[in-house]
């Protein structure tokens, strides 16, 4: 009884369904696609790999089309049809291309899939004992043939990709538009260029011809895989935006596997998984298997026909001797892909260049001319399902126990020799292994800030080290040391300390501090201005930060100096570490210290404020919330008739008054009115109204522009509208995008102010 139910279950006919090819081919789609091609179509056609992605998509529908009328003549297995067409000796050489494409193509992933595994899950492990591991986990995989792979691919398909539409969707929270523009920039050449790329992913749909003699249904056969080209297609597209709207085309194009880096760009509040990349490897370990076993499993189906042309017959065990054999040639291609780069690079050559053509090509020559011993699969599915799963919670495992290990959340970096010793040795925390996975913060002096050259070097060390999270933030000190002497003062770690400092500031997104991360793209894009939060003691003052000051001579606000007298006597509270200030980070270095109100000037602009509390006038502070800023580009006639380049800056939302009262005379662009006063006591609701928002809105443009015109005066644009360019100006970005240092000497910023305010 059991058994007949069992059978009812699982048929052991050597077929499979349509549902279970759909599954099939998306996984061999999207672990190659998802791994190689967002950072080949960034390098290619830029921001018009959309567009690429796009065409090789519908190229290889119609591709589908022409593989549909092969099957319909096709009333024999592919290889045998081959022969039938082509005659025997074509036929050998045809079978004979397939099976070098196969073995090459498994070579090269398994090489892909050690080399991944060994940078982020497991470390401090021989090469050539992982990729022996994951051969004979294929090799485990064959036994149980098309059917038993089919079974746990169908089984395991949404518990992974519901994790992956889960982690694209948490990326999008920091996707910047503004990196999609400008689109069709792109030359013709450069989109084919791009949508080959494309086609080489979706090289692997001529294998329907393969799974012919494994699905009853061709129809069903043929609509399983389109299913799988549109399915895969819309994650290549999907993914590819966030990846371009996250680091801009020049990092994503010098970046080995964007989406793994993806994911260590989220943030997680409160300093939970910190290595979200995991996952991504987790993926990615699933779909690089499910590669490796169908080349394998392909070219065994050949050499099983060889063998059967030959005279010979294998049967029971002896079925998966050829598999064997080719598992271990597989082994030694790779291991030569490892220790000899030219002999990789030749091979990726003939793949892309030689082997996509081929499998492309056989069947569009043919359209133009015209039982197993069975195995008990149910305890290998299950097996191999607990295998395969043990191995996803195995990730980052190492050979230090976790007591043997320090985790700090803090790295201070006082100069380049300090940053060597501590961190590129690998220094002992006392006699426990130093792990950077759940680093915080990354702590760097301002002197060494400033070196360009020295940070340079630094940051391409940690952009190689898998254990430092892309999402540690990033700020500056005066002196690590003295910040140090403050953590008996505070009930955490420092590190936790600072971390808390930027996700719980008042009003401020968290977005608007800089990680190691956004350092990394910039040092390729050049497109963002950042604000590295400085940070200081209360109660004192760094030589730095005055010497910044005294060369200032005057803040960004429209304060007067009594003003200023007045708040330094007040007293503060000393002890803890606050900011005081921010380094501005442009063009991938650091350019020098702002002030606290220009750097919330900045992020109230560019809408990373929730809140905004200002101080306009002595005893008169107000607060803007859901403010909208947006920021265009635009061209009028200033004096002499010369053109000016403005950036206009609209921002509306609701105020209100948090105390004091309103007079002209206070305005000094309302310095004929030095004798009326506005005062909220003493006027008529409805001439208060009109009266007040209007001295308001005018004294918050007088304000921000104070800001704006500082902040250029050291060529600084706090709209950040460089960035924009793209999508908001064509002209502007081509007269500018080679020389981008010109831009903040030719501009102008103004801002209107249209605030509802609301009466107290």
């Amino acid at each position: 009884m059991l058994e007949e139910i069992g059978g009812s279950m699982f048929s052991e006919n050597n077929q499979i369904s349509g549902r279970q090819v759909f599954r099939l081919l998306t996984y061999d789609f999207l672990g190659m696609g998802t791994l190689l091609l967002p950072t080949m179509l960034a390098d290619t056609a830029g921001r018009d790999g959309i567009f690429c992605i796009l065409a090789g998509i519908l190229s290889t529908i119609l591709y589908l089309k022409l593989l549909r009328y092969l099957l319909k003549g096709m009333k024999t297995s592919y290889p045998d049809f081959l022969k039938q067409k082509c005659g025997k000796v074509c036929g050998y050489v045809l079978w004979g291309g397939y099976f070098l494409y196969f073995i090459l193509m498994a070579s090269y992933t398994a090489y892909l899939f050690s080399t991944l595994m060994l940078n982020g899950l497991v470390e401090n492990i021989s090469f050539y004992l992982v990729l022996l591991l994951i051969l004979l986990l294929a090799f485990y995989g064959m036994a149980g043939g098309i059917e038993g792979r089919a079974r746990v691919y169908e089984m395991l398909f949404w518990f992974l990709m519901i994790p992956l539409f889960l982690m694209l969707f948490a990326a999008c929270r920091e996707v910047k538009p503004a990196y999609w523009s400008p689109v069709f920039v792109a030359d013709g050449k450069e989109v084919l260029s791009g949508s080959y790329y494309v086609l080489f992913c979706y090289s692997m749909v001529s294998i329907v011809l393969f799974l012919k003699e494994y699905v009853a249904d061709r129809k069903k056969c043929v609509g399983a895989v389109e299913k799988a080209v549109w399915f895969s297609g819309g994650v290549f597209a999907a993914l590819y935006l966030i990846l371009i709207g996250l680091f801009g085309v020049e990092a994503l194009a010098q970046m080995k596997f964007p989406a793994v880096t993806m994911m260590s760009r989220v943030q997680v509040t409160g300093g939970f998984l910190k290595r979200t990349d995991a996952f991504m490897f987790s993926i990615w370990f699933f779909t690089l298997y499910a590669m490796l076993n169908s080349m394998v499993f392909y070219s065994g189906n050949l050499a099983e026909k060889v063998i059967r042309d030959c005279g010979g017959y294998l049967e029971g065990k002896k079925r998966m001797l050829p598999y064997l054999i080719l598992l271990l040639l597989v082994y030694g291609v790779t291991v030569l892909f490892y220790r000899n780069q030219q002999f990789l690079d030749c091979v990726t050559f003939l793949l892309w260049k030689i082997g996509t053509p081929f499998v492309v090509g056989v069947p569009v020559l043919l359209f133009l001319t015209g039982e197993r011993k069975k195995h008990n699969k149910k305890v290998r599915v299950l097996v191999l399902v607990c295998f395969l799963f043990g191995c996803l919670f195995l990730q980052g495992c190492n050979v230090a126990e976790l007591e043997d290990k320090a985790f700090p959340v803090l790295l201070n970096i006082r100069d380049q020799d300090d940053f060597q010793n501590v961190w590129l040795n690998h220094e002992y925390a006392g006699n426990k292994e130093v792990d950077y996975n759940h680093l915080k913060v990354v702590l760097i002096e301002r002197s060494f800030l400033e070196k360009e050259a020295e940070v340079e070097d630094m940051l391409s060390m940690l952009e190689q080290e898998k254990e430092v999270p892309w999402n540690a933030y990033v700020m500056t000190t005066e002196s690590c040391d003295r910040l140090a002497q403050t953590e008996g003062e505070l009930d955490v770690l420092l590190g936790n300390y600072l971390e808390e400092l930027l996700e719980n500031t008042s009003g401020i997104d968290q977005k608007a501090y800089p990680t190691l991360g956004m350092l990394y793209e910039e040092r390729a894009n050049h497109l963002e201005t950042l604000y590295i939060p400085f940070v200081d003691i209360e109660g004192e003052q760094s030589g730095a930060v005055q010497d910044d000051t005294e060369k200032e001579e005057q803040s960004a606000t429209v304060w007067d100096d009594t003003e200023k007298e007045e708040e330094e006597q007040q007293p503060v509270m000393t002890g803890k570490p606050q900011i005081t200030a921010y380094e501005v980070w442009k063009r991938g270095r650091a350019v020098g210290l702002v002030d606290t109100d220009t750097a919330r000037a900045a992020f109230f602009t560019q809408n990373f404020a929730d809140d905004y509390t200002l101080q306009l006038a002595p005893e008169l502070y107000v607060k803007v919330d859901a403010a909208s800023c947006r920021v265009k580009e635009t061209e009028k006639i200033g004096v002499g008739g010369l053109t000016e380049q403005i950036v206009a800056v609209t921002v509306t939302g609701e105020g209100e008054i948090l105390s004091g009262t309103v007079s002209a005379s206070e305005n000094p662009a309302n310095a004929e009115a030095e004798n009326t006063e506005t005062n909220i006591t003493n006027t008529s609701y409805e001439k208060m109204t009109r009266e007040k928002e209007q001295l308001l809105n005018t004294r918050m443009e007088d304000y921000l522009n104070a800001a704006a015109t500082h902040a250029l005066e050291k060529e600084i644009d706090i709209t950040n509208s460089y960035r924009n360019l793209g999508a908001d100006n064509r002209t502007w970005y081509f007269k500018y995008q080679n020389t981008p240092a010109a831009y903040e000497k030719d501009i102008k910023i103004q801002y209107l102010v249209e605030i509802n305010w609301k009466s107290e």
